[in-house]
């Protein structure tokens, strides 16, 4: 399953097999099996596999058992209406964020609104959050395994200026991404944590940069973290 992805969403026989290290026809049995069990399907005209219904099933199932995702939906709804921005859900997932939820304006375009969409961690307010709580060694090693992956020329592309950031980030409780994963945009990003204090997930808001020039961003600053707090409190979290 880890094979697809979002940039990638269907593959070919030679192409998994090449990936797997398999032969082709060890490869095809296993992927007849899927497909029967509804976990692939198979597109007639090219012969590619994709993920089948069944694998939403279950992450739909997953979802709707995940404490966090219950409690923060309606968190996200409130920072979308309140500030008529965007608002993020997201976890640290093999070293990149992963989106979990979203509240978004009704102009949003459709495939922002993935479940499952990934990130470059320290390219986004999310991912530096998430990241400023890390080890920095494996914060370190992560990067120098698969590179910068930088998304635009504002993207934090050297160690000395991502561990400032990290420490900033984790001195004032925030992270700003300023036109760091996407040119004209930007987004704010606090911390959610469980009851025992550790950071489980982060929570944002995203929209164009004029939003989030002074003064107005010390006011997002302030209700993206009170509506982290309200989450991290439904999670067990008394000290906030």
């Amino acid at each position: 399953m880890a094979l697809f992805r979002h940039e990638q969403p269907d593959l070919s026989l030679t192409e998994i097999a090449d990936r797997l290290h398999l032969d082709p026809s060890t490869a095809h049995r296993l992927l007849a099996t899927m497909e029967a069990a509804g976990y692939l399907q198979r597109e007639p005209r090219s012969g590619h596999y994709r993920l089948g219904l069944a694998v939403v099933e279950l992450a739909g199932l997953a979802l709707n058992q995940m404490e966090l995702v219950r409690h923060s939906l309606e968190e996200l709804d409130s920072l979308r209406d309140a500030l008529n921005l965007n608002a993020n859900l997201a976890v640290l997932f093999q070293g990149d964020v992963f989106h979990l939820a979203y509240a978004v304006r009704a102009d949003t375009p459709r495939y922002y609104t993935v479940i499952g969409r990934r990130a470059v961690a320290h390219c986004t307010a999310l991912g530096k959050v998430l990241l400023a709580t890390q080890p920095r060694a494996a914060v370190h090693q992560d990067i120098e395994n698969r590179g910068w992956r930088p998304y635009t020329a504002r993207s934090i592309q050297d160690v000395d200026t991502l561990d400032r950031c990290l420490d900033e980030v984790a001195e004032r409780g925030y992270a700003v991404d300023m036109e760091e994963r996407s040119p004209g945009n930007a987004c704010i990003a606090a911390p959610i944590r469980d009851y025992t204090r550790q950071v489980v997930a982060a929570i944002s808001v995203s929209g164009p940069c004029a939003r989030f020039k002074p003064p107005e961003r010390e006011e997002l600053i302030a209700h993206v973290r009170e509506h982290a707090h309200r989450i991290s409190r439904k999670l067990g979290d008394i000290s906030v």
